[in-house]
């Protein structure tokens, strides 16, 4: 995978089966910087970050109110276990928003801006279970880098596996029940196959009329002198103008992820606007040179990465990710986002469900 990525330490299945000591976890502060009207403002979570209490308080996201329902919502949700969000009322997130109270400026100051750069949806016009569920594990945990990468998740899953028994870099044509063929024209025998791959994936191997929806983004990394914040924050676009949704510097998370004397930014756009990546660069670095000084300027490009789907549409009623998908056809698993969600707890999760579908049909019919 490609493109800026965390991990949510609270996620059940990551806990479960990654070993976060030997990934060597990097958080972020809880809290993000939203840029309103010119001007920067910090917002974190008053119990877990007190010290940005006083500017959490100042910044003009919403009303008294809203910080009540804020309040409300987290205590709420946090005490909430997860069936009952993942099985309860499920309609687009605005709305449900509007019918917990908040005000439209916090939904658009606060909600819309932060939660687009999850979903990749400016409108967040996804389901609220989902919305619920992501909510309630930033309450509960934090958001993390390994210090080495997120490589370092693959690779640690990986390291239980023969490496004799994994065979990357060669694409699939096709796929039907016991043979799996590749696009030289090799043909690999099987009893079972699982696709753990994006959701359009499926639907051309098997021949589905397309139904997922694509979410795209750019990221954009650049390496500067100095870091443009001085703490471990998301910077948010809360301005409603301008390519950038989001833009962070790992390096101020990890260390290791810039060499000595150098920051690395990852600046985030979601969609799919641009028709070159020169006229992408021209317009983020505008606007970074706009909240940052002519020092933007002088950051050195490093990469784009644009990626058509970096995420499925994730609209209401969203499916129960608990639930295995089970056999698309004779012998063919799923696992991944197709039939459940993306994230790397549904991932996980689907990828053990497969697991566990394989085996028992296996035994069901004695070809284990």
């Amino acid at each position: 995978n490609h493109g800026f990525q965390v991990l949510q330490t609270a996620y059940p299945e990551a806990q479960r089966f990654l070993d976060y000591a030997a990934l060597d976890l990097k958080a972020f502060a809880p809290g993000a910087v939203f840029r309103i009207s010119g001007r920067f403002h910090t917002v974190a979570d008053p119990l877990r970050a007190p010290r940005y209490v006083i500017q959490t308080l100042a910044a003009p996201i919403g009303t008294w109110g809203d910080r009540l329902r804020m309040a409300r919502l987290n205590r709420r949700l946090t005490r909430a276990g997860p069936q009952e969000i993942l099985r309860g009322p499920d309609i687009q997130t605005p709305d449900f928003l509007r019918a917990e109270g908040f005000s439209e400026l916090m939904i658009e100051r606060f909600f819309m801006p932060f939660f687009s750069g999850v979903c990749l949806d400016p409108q967040i016009k996804v389901s609220s279970r989902v919305f619920q569920y992501i909510f309630r594990m930033f309450a509960m945990g934090d958001v993390s880098i390994p210090a080495r990468g997120m490589e370092e998740i693959p690779k640690q899953i990986a390291g239980a596996i023969e490496p004799d028994r994994l065979r990357t870099g060669v694409r699939v044509r096709a796929l039907k029940q016991g043979t799996v063929t590749l696009e030289s024209g090799e043909e690999l025998s099987c009893r079972k196959a699982v696709l753990a791959v994006e959701a359009p994936e499926v639907e051309r191997l098997l021949g589905f009329a397309p139904r997922t929806g694509s979410r795209g983004e750019h990221c954009l990394y650049f390496s500067a002198e100095e870091p443009p914040l001085r703490e471990p924050l998301l910077v948010v676009n809360a301005e409603g103008r301008g390519p950038i949704n989001n833009l962070c510097v790992p390096s101020l998370v990890a260390s290791a992820y810039a060499p000595a004397g150098r920051s690395l930014i990852s600046v985030t756009v979601i969609g799919e606007h641009f028709v070159s990546k020169s006229n992408l660069e021209e317009a983020v670095r505008d606007q970074l040179s706009d909240w940052f000084g002519k020092v933007a300027n002088r950051w050195e490009l490093l990469r784009v990465y644009s990626i058509r789907h970096a995420l499925p549409d994730q609209p209401a009623p969203a499916p129960d990710p608990t639930v295995a998908v089970g056999e698309l056809r004779p012998g063919i698993f799923v696992c991944g986002e197709y039939g459940s969600l993306p994230s790397i707890q549904w991932a996980l999760t689907s990828g053990r469900l497969a697991a566990e579908a394989v085996l028992a049909a296996a035994a069901r019919r004695r070809d284990v």
